[in-house]
């Protein structure tokens, strides 16, 4: 599944923009303030302020629009202050109006800020306890048509599926910056395939980290709970989307921490969901 945009009008504007915001040209900023594109377009050139947000909220939607299914939920792992998951809610608007698809919003968080680390895998030197605390009264009014769940992760993401029965998950976004706590929200995925579209979207936020003593590999951190996922499931891995920045009209950064969750004992992970031709669409269940 590509996410170039469909017109030939959008794919001379991306042609176009590649040029202005090549060095010493016309930075991204103004480009995010330009009134012009369709939903689709803005998320292929990253005019949007979370960009790796946008794409996966709109490739989850996409793809449910491709299947024929009418309703998916988004989560967020980490709210903290909880930008990101205005965010989300944002662009689960707009993709909804963009595809068609309706689209539930999650955020876990503790509500507390970090807890206290278990061990060196949560990379202790970095991460002190009731870091990125929240102000969950000032949120809850910023969320309207999202849902906070709060609580210990390795609670309440076991308990998810049978006390919400969401619609299928199509894009996960985790920033819990403790391996324990990945671990924990990768827990969601062991999930029946009905809670899931056969390919969820990810973004992994701590499997890079900045140049300040986070030393990110796969015997810690993020890195490690996704290496002992995928090492305890034989039909589920988590894998990164292979040259996903060479694919993009605008590679960033944010692309290598894009990943995808391949259910391949789901039904429909078979199911074809190339463009076809006529751009003939399944009705929306």
């Amino acid at each position: 599944m590509t996410s170039s945009p469909r017109s030939g009008f959008d794919r001379f504007l991306v042609r176009v923009t590649r040029l202005l915001m090549q060095p010493g040209r016309v930075p991204l900023a103004v480009m995010r303030r330009l009134p012009f594109g369709s939903y689709e377009l803005r998320c292929a050139l990253d005019l949007f302020p979370r960009p790796h947000y946008a794409y996966g909220v709109q490739q989850a939607a996409e793809l449910a629009r491709r299947l024929g299914v009418g309703r998916i939920s988004v989560i967020e792992f980490g709210v903290a202050g909880g930008a990101g998951l205005v965010e989300m809610s944002r662009q689960a608007r707009l993709a909804s109006a963009a595809t068609g698809v309706h689209i539930e919003v999650y955020g876990f968080d503790t509500g507390a800020g970090l807890p206290k680390p278990t061990d060196h895998r949560d990379l202790p030197y970095i991460w002190r306890e009731g870091d990125f605390s929240m102000d969950v009264d000032a949120l809850q009014a910023r969320l309207p048509d999202a849902v906070l769940i709060l609580g210990n992760i390795a609670d309440t993401a076991r308990e998810f599926l049978d006390d919400r029965r969401p619609a299928p998950i199509g894009f996960v976004s985790i920033d819990v910056d403790f391996y324990s706590s990945t671990a924990a929200a990768l827990g969601v995925f062991a999930g029946d395939h009905k809670y899931f579209l056969p390919r969820v979207f990810c973004y992994l936020d701590d499997t890079v980290g900045d140049d300040d003593q986070i030393l990110h590999n796969e015997f810690v951190g993020e890195l490690c709970a996704i290496r002992e996922f995928n090492e305890a499931n034989t039909a589920l891995k988590l894998a990164p989307i292979n040259g996903l920045r060479h694919k993009r009209a605008v590679a960033a950064p944010w692309n290598d921490n894009i990943y995808a969750l391949h259910r391949f004992d789901h039904p429909d992970y078979g199911r074809y969901v190339g463009r076809p031709d006529s751009e003939t669409e399944l009705p929306l269940v």
